[in-house]
């Protein structure tokens, strides 16, 4: 049976040589140093042995720093990732832990037997996660949000599908890899992480890979952890296969790991350093480095996508997170690709828009919140006002122009012009006389010839109630 090289996994600055992986997996996983190709389905469904635990987080603990970094509270107003599976094939994810209650699926479990098929498909034990690696990388897809926010996924309304791989991702043939690769895409779902390298290139991963690209799943891998200076032409796969979205990493302030792979065919960065991670055993947290853990940031922003966009093909969801993302270094560069994942924007951004100037440090940022603004501005609301007052005099200005030309045609005194008295108007006075007759001078306004309220001929007609 074909051996692959030794992939790249997980581990942070510090990298196991080959064989202490061997060993180690070996020992964790089966409790003995297993000869390659004869392990059996009864074998691997043993209980962990040497199993990862966690500790508990400290009492007084903040919020878990990723909230901050990729600014997570503004893409949660949008999206949460409710509906939509990321499968991650793994070491398998320990259901029981409290952060991921909810949100893990049974999956399926892949061991290598020595048979023509060369593996065997079971149903995992909801615990069965001996390394960690998968349990972690679920809590930081869909991990559920706890109090005060000390833990959380990217997306904590998504949910997970483990495709176990029983004796370890290094370890195995391709064709067992590309099986777990088919059994996710055929459970239907939306992201598929894969946090594993390669510096081969293999027809059958490549193959199911290409499967799953054409079964429209947005599909996540790390770029791996040597610095790639001592790989082949630079490339890891699955990351460099066409239609997958490469992932590196950068530490909390934004900056390129050393040893995460470089080069062309790397899309987009995540924080990989030093993060706290959910532990199996039931609960716990550990902390780990490296790409592994930026692949799965990035998996969960993509199912913040689907979940917000569900009518966006995979292309066009991989075209939102590239176009997105925050620049590091001044733009696109070959360790950090065109930036580092930012939700929100992947969440808000628009085809054709142009990815945003660097000047942030290298750090995704909260977007600014408009605040509230008047409809017009001082300016525009002055004209406005002068505006209303010139057309209110124009208007009142036509309105009053035959009053104007009465009032002038009777020498601008009070009353209707000459010859134009209604005789009707019950308040007119009767001693007014014909319409041709002067009208009597109003002498008692100016306090002269003040008329006696006795003279009937002067007394004015008064309202009454009845």
């Amino acid at each position: 049976m074909h051996r692959p090289p030794v992939p790249s996994r997980h581990p942070g600055r510090q990298r196991r040589p080959a064989w202490a992986l061997t060993v180690l997996t070996a020992a964790l996983c089966a409790g003995q140093l297993a000869v390659p190709g004869l392990a059996t389905p009864s074998a691997a469904a043993e209980p962990c042995r040497n199993p990862v635990t966690g500790d508990e987080l400290p009492d007084g603990l903040g919020p878990y720093p990723l909230i901050q970094q990729l600014a997570l509270p503004n893409a949660w107003d949008l999206s949460t990732g409710t509906g939509v599976t990321v499968g991650i094939v793994d070491s398998g994810v320990d259901a029981r832990h409290p952060d991921l209650e909810g949100a893990v699926h049974r999956g399926s479990e892949y061991t290598t037997v020595n048979e023509e098929r060369g593996f065997d498909r079971t149903s995992p034990q909801p615990e069965q996660d001996c390394a960690g690696h998968g349990t972690a990388l679920a809590g930081l897809i869909a991990g559920r949000r706890t109090e005060g926010d000390r833990m959380t996924g990217v997306a904590p309304g998504a949910s997970v599908y483990p495709v176990r791989v029983a004796d370890g991702v290094d370890q195995v043939d391709v064709t067992l890899l590309a099986a777990a690769i088919d059994d996710a895409v055929d459970a239907g779902v939306g992201v598929l992480n894969l946090s594993f390298a390669f510096p081969v290139d293999h027809d059958a991963l490549r193959e199911a890979v290409g499967r799953a690209v054409a079964a429209d799943v947005v599909v996540v891998a790390a770029a791996g952890n040597e610095g790639n200076n001592t790989v082949q032409d630079g490339r890891m796969y699955p990351a460099a296969y066409d239609g997958v979205l490469a992932v590196g990493s950068v530490d909390a302030d934004g900056q390129p790991l050393e040893n995460s792979n470089r080069g062309p065919w790397v899309d987009l960065a995540g924080y990989g350093e030093n993060l706290t991670l959910v532990a199996p055993g039931g609960s716990g947290y550990r902390t780990d480095s490296g790409n592994s853990y930026a692949a799965a940031e990035v998996s969960g922003a993509a199912a913040l996508v689907r979940a917000l966009h569900p009518a966006l093909s995979a292309a066009e969801v991989a075209e939102r997170l590239l176009g997105s993302a925050t620049p590091v270094g001044g733009g696109r560069n070959d360790r950090t690709g065109a930036g580092i994942v930012d939700p929100y924007r992947a969440l808000t951004w628009m085809p054709g828009e142009d990815a945003r100037e660097a000047g942030t440090g290298g750090r995704v940022t909260a977007a600014d919140v408009p605040e509230d603004e008047p409809l017009l501005s001082d300016t525009a609301a002055t004209a406005l006002a002068w505006s209303g007052c010139l057309l209110l005099a124009v208007v009142l200005g036509l309105a009053s122009a035959p009053a104007v030309r009465r009032a002038a045609g009777r020498g601008w005194r009070a009353g209707p012009e000459p010859g134009q008295r209604d005789t009707a108007d019950p308040m007119a006075s009767p001693a007014a006389g014909p319409p041709s007759a002067p009208r009597p001078r109003l002498a008692w306004l100016d306090g002269s010839d003040v008329p006696s309220p006795d003279d009937p001929k002067t007394t004015a007609p008064r309202n009454r109630t009845r």
